[in-house]
Order: C-alpha cells, then structure tokens, then sequence
C-alpha cells in the first residue's frame, strides 16, 4: 500500500499504460477492432502475433505495425479449428517464449431472421464465440500462469446484455463468453490470469456496416445513444491496452461496455 508520504510512482502514461516485454496474441486481427487493437499494443510496446482468416490477410496488418516500429507478426487461423490453433499458440512460444495477453477478438453474426437453417446458425457462432475461445483459453492460460500471469481479454458485445430482434443467436452466444471470462477469473485469479471481457456498441467498422450505412437503422440505433454517434475502433482498443497493462492489473471478471450510453438509454 502506498502511504500518501511516499514517492509517487510514475504516473505518466508511457508507464501506466507500457506493455513493454509482453507477447500478445490477437485473433480476428486482419480487419476492424482486431487490427487496430493489434496496432495499439505494438504501440504499447508489446510483441504481437495477428491472427485471422487468410482471406483478412493478418500478414498484411502486421507488416503495417512492423512499418510503424513494433514487432509483428501474421498468422493464418481458423480458431474453430483445434489444429490450426495449437500451432497458433506452439508457433508464438516458440518464437518468443512467453504469452502474456490474449485477444480473443474473432467474431461473426451469422443471424438471418426467418431462416430455416437458424439453430445451424447458431451453432456456427458458438463454435466461434464460445467453444473456440475456451479452446484458446485451455491452451494459453497455462502458459500464462507459468510466466507470471497475464490478461485474458474476450471481445463479447452489447448484443450479449439487451433483448435483439435480428442478433439473437449472436447475442446468446456473447452472453456466454462474457460468463467464460468470469469462470476464467475466479479460476484462475490464483495464479496471476486477469480475465475481462468487453461488449463494443455500433463501432464504425466494415462489420457494423449494415447498420451505419442503413440510414433507417443508423438512425433508429443514434436515436437510443446518448452520445448520438457510433463508436471508433481505436476507443475500444484504448480499452484493451487498459485491460492488458499494468494500470489494469487489478480489474478482473468485468464486461467493459462501450457503447456511448447506449445500454442504459431510456
């Protein structure tokens, strides 16, 4: 405990929010939150594997944080995949030895109202949402914990908090990885895991797209958010450095809403 007639730490931001000496792995990195959330932690200081479907070309996003200074690197994966995601996590120690914070960022809304392949639908996004983000937290945790500890961050959403006319299976299957992390923080707390997830709002990516290029439905949602616009990727990703860096080292079992007021709207 710090007396108030002690030395104040180093409070500037460079060390609050450092990641320096971290390996981060970030999957759904190739586009979106997942890139720039990437990008931030390079930023940070952190060494970071971008991971995503080959088509999101996460090779291509790393090689953007490698021009902008960090160490990065891309990597081709299918996290519903158990093979392709242990070679994932054998790839990473092995290049660097460590992990010390994961992003388990790679999502899909799959819904279609009225469809009559719906409960495939929904088994597709908890394959994604839920089954292979224990399976990326089976195979990192450990590592983590022999290292120190570390952050396990999963990217949840708004949709997994409200009632939805169209994401329903979406937002069931973010209701349940938001409840993962709280198990992974209660069972692994002891050995150092801090475990949050975060539920984004409307963020002005190619995935929000059918929303806020809608004019009808851009203008329904800002209706129902007090901030009166949508989000940006970086304002998550400012989240996730938080998460992953020492000035978040004693937040663990939380959902980060960020949604510009949007869950509390009357």
């Amino acid at each position: 405990m710090t007396d108030a007639r002690d030395p104040l730490p180093d409070l500037s931001p460079g060390a609050l929010f450092s990641c320096a000496g971290q390996v981060a792995i970030v999957t759904g990195a190739g586009t979106g939150i997942g890139r720039v959330s990437a990008a931030a932690l390079g930023a940070a200081g952190a060494r970071v594997v971008l991971a995503g479907l080959s088509e999101s070309e996460p090779q291509v996003a790393a090689d953007e944080l490698v021009a902008r200074g960090a160490d990065a690197v891309g990597f081709d994966c299918d996290v519903t995949d158990a093979g392709q995601l242990a070679e994932l996590i054998e790839t990473t120690v092995a290049r660097w030895g460590r992990i010390d914070t994961v992003v388990a960022n790679a999502g899909a809304a799959l819904d279609r109202p009225g469809a009559e392949d719906a409960l495939e639908r929904m088994d597709r996004m908890y394959a994604l949402h839920v089954r292979a983000v224990a399976g990326l937290a089976e195979r990192t945790l450990p590592v983590m914990a022999d290292g120190g500890g570390g952050a396990f961050l999963v990217m949840s959403s708004l949709s997994g908090l409200r009632g939805n006319r169209v994401l329903s299976g979406y937002g069931v299957t973010k209701a349940a990885n938001a409840q993962l992390v709280r198990n992974i923080a209660v069972q692994w707390g002891g050995r150092g895991i801090r475990a949050n997830a975060i539920s984004p709002g409307v963020i002005a990516t190619d995935f929000a797209r059918p929303i806020t290029a809608d004019a009808a439905a851009a203008e329904a949602r800002l209706a129902k958010t007090p901030l009166g616009r949508f989000g940006t990727p970086e304002e998550v990703a400012g989240a996730v450095v938080w998460l992953a860096s020492p000035v978040g080292a004693f937040v663990s079992g939380q959902n980060i809403v960020i949604d510009g007021g949007t869950l509390i709207s009357d």
